[in-house]
């Protein structure tokens, strides 16, 4: 009998902050499941809470993303003062957070440029 003993996570994300002008950038990488959400919430919630501007959130380049990543794209759409706009692509990603109506809460958009021009 053979035991499992994983090298690398299952699952991983990885995710940065960046303030530009007219907007704070969220920008996020990998895998947003039950165990990389939390992760993203402690960054994305408080980007949120402070942003002075708009907050983008730009997930093209998020492989997997479960309802545990879509309930911290929620959460920092209505902790946000402004309009939450959510680069999505328009593969999975996207149709997972149309599925669950996202965007009566923020703005779906296909490129990081479309949602920075975007008032």
């Amino acid at each position: 009998m053979s035991s499992f003993e994983p090298r690398d996570p299952v699952a991983h994300v990885d995710e940065a902050v960046e303030d530009l002008p007219g907007a704070t950038l969220v920008r996020v990488s990998g895998e947003l499941d039950h165990l990389t959400a939390p992760a993203f919430e402690a960054v994305a919630l408080p980007a949120a809470r402070q942003c002075r501007t708009r907050l983008v959130i730009d997930l093209s380049e998020v492989g997997f993303l479960t309802s545990a990543g879509i309930a911290v794209v929620l959460a920092a759409g209505t902790e946000a003062p402004g309009r939450v706009h959510v680069v999505a692509g328009t593969g999975f990603t996207r149709r997972s957070l149309e599925i669950t109506g996202a965007q009566d809460v923020v703005r779906l958009w296909d490129t990081r440029d479309e949602a920075l021009a975007a008032d």
